[in-house]
């Protein structure tokens, strides 16, 4: 027999906490844990006992002095009621005590129809298994097709609430079959204070994926206070999309969306946020500001098809408004891609056609830079211990002065736009690779023929050849006891590349790569193939790991002594580029937590370090300690200077419930703080609160930028972009827990 209470928990159930998580948690600030039993067994046969036992007429039985009923998966008992096999009823339950597979509830009075889908219980309260929450309601009304309604309820996961969290309404309507429900005059309290409420919040209890509201969002920022309200939407099986009116009281009003697509095993996701008519733009003709960023990926057969595209109204509006939904718009990026990309397999290898922008998101550069169209075909064949490959590659590149919406249009009085090459591009490289693996020693032997063509729309054209060749050997030995385990990996060899003149061809999409003094066994500085760096140098390195039981250490050590000087560098970077590099890098763990890091790259021919890194590190059950010292040359030709900063970071648990982080980093050349922060938590097993306070300075850290070059639009602009990244910045948040998953996020926040 089917008792239609279990439906109707199962629905709170799902009210509360078909979101959230399990946690663990001390038993001590808990609800009462003596209201779980064992969970009832599964059978098919009604079982019944009870201190008397009186047969009535119409099959009805009267149980009185205590009494037990089994159903399936449902135990029902309580000090007397009145049964009936016929009509599937237990009527007049009163002390009525009811177990479930994933609940237990007891009430004061009670009474279940199975057969007319209705059930009253009065006075009572709801525990879940695996969810330490707990309901109290004054009534509980079932009626036929599964609705439900509970009069005068509360939920916490708290033994005292006032100690705790309580969430309040005075009525709850669910419905069962559809999901949704109605909270009415809806409290949430902390300590026993109310610190939110709301008249009429619509809900989802359910776990599958059905259409409605989520729960709002309030947050406050520098602002003001931020709301938005998310709207679910299931539009297919494999699709769905989130819709949130949202409010900034010192910008306006907008909105939030997020369309969700599965194809074969790709998520698909287009993210759009839109505020109109911004407050804080006082010189802008339109002042409506958006974003957007869109990533597809299809697999259709053989033929592939990827789509990254994100633009903006302005370069600003991603610091300026943050967005609640995926992050697929990255507020530090440095540019926006708009791509296109479509592949499939030709003669053995892969062809792919391209269509590319780029809108850089800095004021002070409104461009889009384009590729396109371009088009790659690439193939790699391997017979024995050799590889073949062969890419070819054809791109076009312009640009394209982007109108400023909220600033006056820079002029090009410094000439910005000539500063970009445009033109098409075609490139040719093959490669033969091969690996000679002995159980000792493997030697790499590496040669590529690089073919480059250019055709400017300045009219000028250029072509020529390179040769890159590079012989790598690696000797490995290896020892191992009981306690202890020691590898080592000798690692030597050459590289040539031959020389030509660069210096008046175009730089379409390279860029420096830098410090890349890391990289030693690299014979590139770029990313990119317009500069082809000439370089002859001999390297030698090594790597060793010892491993025992209450230590490990890693070392590595590389040196790149070369040849003669590169005159592609030379241009660059000036005469400093005929350098001699060391680096090394040593790390020691301790079993008991304590770590010491020490790094280094050293400028052989200018005796003179170009980076250095020294941190030690310390953690116990309630203490993390890190006191770092930190360097990285710049470089006065490319505008960056030194950056030479100490950092310290400090976590201490004081109780078991109060914890406090704090620390900052500190130039040692312009004697100030450029990051700092701190934050206080509380943690309880039923409550958390936290309190994060952080200032950053990171404007004129590294960089040598004469702002008096600017004209007067420009530094408009620049002090815009001061003002968003010299910011300091409170955030508080609580944690109703039995709601939410566990989380530290002061920890977080620490290794940050």
């Amino acid at each position: 027999m089917k008792i239609m209470v279990r439906s109707f928990v199962c629905s709170v159930y799902l009210l509360a906490v078909c979101v959230a998580y399990p946690i663990q948690a001390n038993d001590e600030c808990l609800i009462n844990h003596d209201l779980i039993d064992e969970t009832p067994s599964l059978n098919n046969q009604t079982t019944i006992n009870a201190g008397s036992i009186q047969v009535l007429s119409d099959a009805t039985l009267e149980l009185r002095n205590g009494f037990e009923i089994k159903l399936e998966d449902l135990h029902v008992n309580g000090y007397q009621a009145l049964f009936n096999e016929n009509k599937k009823s237990i009527n007049e339950i009163l002390n009525g005590f009811i177990s479930g597979q994933n609940y237990v509830s007891k009430f004061e009075k009670g009474s279940i129809n199975s057969l007319a889908d209705e059930a009253i219980l009065e006075s009572g309260e709801v525990l879940f298994r695996n969810r330490n929450i707990k309901f109290e309601f004054k009534e509980l009304k079932e009626s036929t097709q599964d609705k439900f309604k509970i009069i005068n309820t509360s939920f916490t996961s708290c033994a005292d609430i006032q100690k705790g969290w309580e969430v309040t309404a005075d009525e709850v309507q669910l419905n069962d079959e559809s999901g949704r429900g109605i909270l009415k005059n809806l409290k949430v309290k902390l300590f026993n204070t109310t610190v939110f409420g709301f008249p009429v919040i619509p809900f989802t209890a359910t776990d599958k994926r059905t259409s409605g509201f989520l729960e709002p969002e309030i947050a406050f920022s520098s602002d003001g206070w931020d709301a938005y309200l998310p709207i679910y939407i299931v539009t297919s099986e494999k699709t769905d999309l989130t819709f949130a009116p949202r409010t900034i009281n010192d910008r306006g009003n907008g909105f939030e969306l997020n369309l969700r697509n599965l194809s074969g095993f790709n998520q698909n996701n287009i993210d759009l946020i839109k505020i109109n008519n911004d407050k804080q733009i006082s010189e802008a003709s339109n002042k409506d500001r958006w974003a957007y960023a869109i990533d597809h990926k299809y697999d259709l057969g053989k033929l592939n098809m990827q789509i990254e595209w994100s633009k903006t109204s302005d370069p600003l509006v991603l610091n300026d408004i943050e967005t609640n939904f995926n992050k697929s718009i990255d507020r530090r990026a440095h540019f926006l891609p708009q791509k296109l990309v479509v592949g499939f397999p030709l003669i053995g290898g892969k062809f792919k056609i391209h269509k590319e922008s780029y809108q850089i998101i800095n004021p002070l550069f409104p461009y889009e830079l384009n590729k396109s169209p371009a088009a790659n075909f690439s193939i790699e064949k391997i017979f024995g211990a050799t590889s073949y490959s062969l890419n070819l590659d054809s791109s076009e590149f312009s640009i394209d002065k982007v109108q400023l919406k909220f600033y006056s249009a820079l002029t090009n009085a410094n000439g910005l736009l000539d500063k970009f090459d445009t033109g098409k591009r075609n490139l040719a490289t093959a490669k033969i690779k091969t690996v000679l693996n002995n159980r000792s020693y493997i030697a790499e032997i590496e040669n590529e023929l690089i073919y480059k063509d250019y055709d400017q729309d300045s009219g000028k054209n250029y072509d020529d050849s390179f040769i890159k060749s590079k012989v790598t050997f690696r000797k490995y030995f290896s020892k191992r006891d009981n306690l202890k385990q020691s590898n080592f990996e000798l690692l030597s060899g050459f590289g040539y590349t031959n020389y030509r003149d660069q210096s008046s061809l175009p730089i379409f999409d390279s860029q420096f790569l830098f410090g890349s003094s890391h990289a030693l066994f690299s014979n590139s500085r770029f990313l990119g193939l317009d500069r082809i760096i000439d370089e002859k140098y001999l390297f030698i390195g090594f790597k060793h790991l010892l491993d025992t039981q209450n230590y490990r250490i890693r070392t590595n050590f590389g040196l790149k002594e070369r040849l003669e000087p590169s005159k592609v560098l030379n241009k660059i970077y000036g005469s400093d580029s005929e350098r001699d590099i060391a680096t090394f890098n040593s790390s020691f763990h301790t079993k008991n937590n304590l770590s010491f890091d020490v790094g280094a790259t050293y400028d052989q021919d200018n005796s003179r370090l170009e980076r250095s890194e020294l941190a030690l590190e310390f953690a116990n059950e309630k203490s993390k300690l890190l006191l770092a010292k930190k360097f990285l040359r710049g470089y006065s030709t490319l505008n960056l200077q030194n950056l030479n900063y100490y950092e310290f970071g400090f976590e201490r648990e004081f109780t078991s419930s109060w914890k406090v982080i704090s620390g900052f980093k500190r130039d040692q050349s312009m004697k100030k703080n450029i990051d700092a922060f701190l934050g206080l938590g509380y943690e309880s097993c039923c409550l958390g609160l936290r309190l994060y306070v952080s200032d950053k300075r990171l404007i004129d850290t590294n960089t040598l930028f004469d702002v008096s070059q600017l004209n007067e639009n420009e530094i408009y602009a620049w002090k815009e972009m001061i003002s968003l990244e010299n910011k300091s910045r409170i955030t508080f948040e609580f944690e109703l827990k039995g709601l939410s998953s566990k989380k530290n996020k002061l920890t977080r926040f620490f290794r940050k």
